[in-house]
Protein backbone atom coordinates (compact mmCIF):
# COMPACT_ATOMS: atom_id res chain seq x y z
CA UNK A 1 0.00 0.00 0.00
CA UNK A 2 0.95 3.58 -0.48
CA UNK A 3 1.91 6.27 2.12
CA UNK A 4 -1.18 7.52 3.47
CA UNK A 5 -0.59 11.72 3.90
CA UNK A 6 -1.26 12.38 7.27
CA UNK A 7 -2.87 15.62 6.36
CA UNK A 8 -5.43 14.13 4.29
CA UNK A 9 -9.08 14.29 5.73
CA UNK A 10 -10.61 10.70 5.38
CA UNK A 11 -15.01 10.87 5.49
CA UNK A 12 -16.28 8.87 8.18
CA UNK A 13 -16.31 4.95 6.19
CA UNK A 14 -13.79 5.84 3.97
CA UNK A 15 -9.81 5.87 3.67
CA UNK A 16 -7.30 3.16 3.04
CA UNK A 17 -8.07 1.02 5.61
CA UNK A 18 -11.60 0.60 4.53
CA UNK A 19 -10.93 0.24 0.93
CA UNK A 20 -10.48 -3.08 -1.87
CA UNK A 21 -7.91 -0.31 -3.42
CA UNK A 22 -6.07 2.74 -2.23
CA UNK A 23 -3.70 5.00 -4.55
CA UNK A 24 -1.43 7.20 -3.66
CA UNK A 25 0.63 10.13 -5.71
CA UNK A 26 2.91 13.00 -5.23
CA UNK A 27 4.26 15.49 -7.81
CA UNK A 28 5.92 18.74 -7.49
CA UNK A 29 4.11 21.71 -9.70
CA UNK A 30 5.43 25.03 -10.50
CA UNK A 31 2.51 26.67 -10.35
CA UNK A 32 0.70 28.64 -7.36
CA UNK A 33 -1.76 26.56 -5.51
CA UNK A 34 -4.64 28.93 -5.95
CA UNK A 35 -3.79 27.98 -10.36
CA UNK A 36 -4.22 24.62 -9.82
CA UNK A 37 -7.19 24.61 -7.74
CA UNK A 38 -8.83 26.80 -9.75
CA UNK A 39 -8.55 23.98 -12.52
CA UNK A 40 -9.25 21.33 -9.79
CA UNK A 41 -13.07 22.60 -8.81
CA UNK A 42 -13.85 23.63 -12.77
CA UNK A 43 -15.27 20.63 -12.99
CA UNK A 44 -17.20 21.10 -15.80
CA UNK A 45 -13.76 21.17 -17.62
CA UNK A 46 -12.51 17.72 -16.47
CA UNK A 47 -13.17 16.47 -20.18
CA UNK A 48 -10.69 18.69 -21.08
CA UNK A 49 -7.98 17.58 -18.96
CA UNK A 50 -8.68 14.13 -17.51
CA UNK A 51 -8.35 10.96 -19.45
CA UNK A 52 -11.09 8.60 -19.10
CA UNK A 53 -13.80 11.34 -17.92
CA UNK A 54 -16.25 12.59 -20.58
CA UNK A 55 -18.73 14.72 -19.52
CA UNK A 56 -19.30 16.24 -15.84
CA UNK A 57 -23.06 17.91 -15.22
CA UNK A 58 -23.07 20.04 -12.27
CA UNK A 59 -26.43 19.43 -10.42
CA UNK A 60 -25.78 22.51 -8.16
CA UNK A 61 -23.07 24.85 -7.13
CA UNK A 62 -19.74 23.41 -6.29
CA UNK A 63 -19.83 23.71 -1.96
CA UNK A 64 -19.66 21.17 0.72
CA UNK A 65 -22.44 18.61 -0.40
CA UNK A 66 -23.15 19.84 -3.73
CA UNK A 67 -23.39 17.30 -6.36
CA UNK A 68 -22.44 16.54 -9.91
CA UNK A 69 -22.52 13.57 -12.40
CA UNK A 70 -19.26 12.57 -13.92
CA UNK A 71 -19.43 9.98 -17.15
CA UNK A 72 -16.39 7.79 -16.67
CA UNK A 73 -17.23 4.63 -19.29
CA UNK A 74 -18.61 2.34 -18.38
CA UNK A 75 -19.33 4.87 -15.22
CA UNK A 76 -21.18 7.18 -15.12
CA UNK A 77 -21.06 8.32 -11.20
CA UNK A 78 -23.07 10.24 -8.63
CA UNK A 79 -20.85 12.63 -7.30
CA UNK A 80 -20.72 14.57 -4.04
CA UNK A 81 -18.41 17.11 -2.53
CA UNK A 82 -16.83 16.30 0.53
CA UNK A 83 -14.31 18.75 1.17
CA UNK A 84 -13.61 21.85 -0.13
CA UNK A 85 -11.31 24.62 0.99
CA UNK A 86 -9.09 26.95 -1.21
CA UNK A 87 -6.59 26.78 -2.61
CA UNK A 88 -5.71 23.75 -0.24
CA UNK A 89 -8.17 20.99 0.10
CA UNK A 90 -10.68 19.53 -3.18
CA UNK A 91 -12.10 16.18 -2.06
CA UNK A 92 -15.20 14.18 -3.70
CA UNK A 93 -16.89 10.80 -3.34
CA UNK A 94 -18.28 8.86 -6.50
CA UNK A 95 -20.91 6.09 -6.55
CA UNK A 96 -21.70 4.03 -9.67
CA UNK A 97 -22.67 0.12 -10.05
CA UNK A 98 -19.54 -1.58 -9.23
CA UNK A 99 -16.90 1.11 -8.15
CA UNK A 100 -17.09 3.95 -5.11
CA UNK A 101 -14.93 5.87 -4.40
CA UNK A 102 -13.09 8.85 -2.38
CA UNK A 103 -10.81 11.02 -3.84
CA UNK A 104 -8.93 13.50 -2.21
CA UNK A 105 -6.46 16.45 -3.58
CA UNK A 106 -3.97 18.14 -1.05
CA UNK A 107 -1.96 21.38 -2.63
CA UNK A 108 0.74 22.48 -0.34
CA UNK A 109 2.94 25.36 -0.27
CA UNK A 110 6.36 23.87 -1.38
CA UNK A 111 9.61 25.20 0.05
CA UNK A 112 10.98 26.28 -3.36
CA UNK A 113 7.97 27.55 -4.28
CA UNK A 114 5.17 26.51 -6.41
CA UNK A 115 2.97 23.65 -5.00
CA UNK A 116 3.79 19.95 -3.45
CA UNK A 117 0.33 18.21 -4.91
CA UNK A 118 -0.81 15.41 -3.22
CA UNK A 119 -3.92 13.28 -5.04
CA UNK A 120 -5.21 10.34 -3.14
CA UNK A 121 -8.02 7.88 -3.93
CA UNK A 122 -9.95 5.02 -1.61
CA UNK A 123 -12.12 2.97 -3.74
CA UNK A 124 -14.66 0.17 -3.29
CA UNK A 125 -16.45 -2.35 -5.14
CA UNK A 126 -15.75 -4.89 -7.79
CA UNK A 127 -14.41 -2.59 -10.28
CA UNK A 128 -11.83 -1.85 -7.52
CA UNK A 129 -10.66 -4.74 -7.37
CA UNK A 130 -10.03 -5.59 -11.05
CA UNK A 131 -7.32 -3.11 -12.94
CA UNK A 132 -5.45 -2.00 -9.64
CA UNK A 133 -2.66 -1.03 -12.08
CA UNK A 134 -5.05 0.71 -14.51
CA UNK A 135 -6.20 2.50 -12.34
CA UNK A 136 -3.11 4.09 -10.50
CA UNK A 137 -1.97 4.85 -14.28
CA UNK A 138 -4.89 6.57 -15.05
CA UNK A 139 -5.20 8.75 -11.72
CA UNK A 140 -1.04 9.64 -12.12
CA UNK A 141 -2.16 10.57 -15.37
CA UNK A 142 -4.73 13.47 -13.67
CA UNK A 143 -1.91 14.23 -10.87
CA UNK A 144 0.49 14.97 -14.20
CA UNK A 145 -2.02 17.07 -16.32
CA UNK A 146 -3.76 19.53 -13.28
CA UNK A 147 -0.01 21.60 -14.23
CA UNK A 148 -0.63 24.32 -16.66
CA UNK A 149 0.75 24.49 -19.63
CA UNK A 150 4.76 24.90 -18.84
CA UNK A 151 4.53 23.81 -15.47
Amino acid sequence: MSAVHPDVHWPPGWGPDCCDSFVSHERYVAAPADTLFSRLVAVAEWPAWLRGVDRVECLEDLVVGGRFVVVTPPHPMDGIVGELVAPRRFGWAAVSDGLSFYQSWLLLDAPRGGTRTIFQEASRGPSALLRTSDRAALTRSWLDALAPAGC
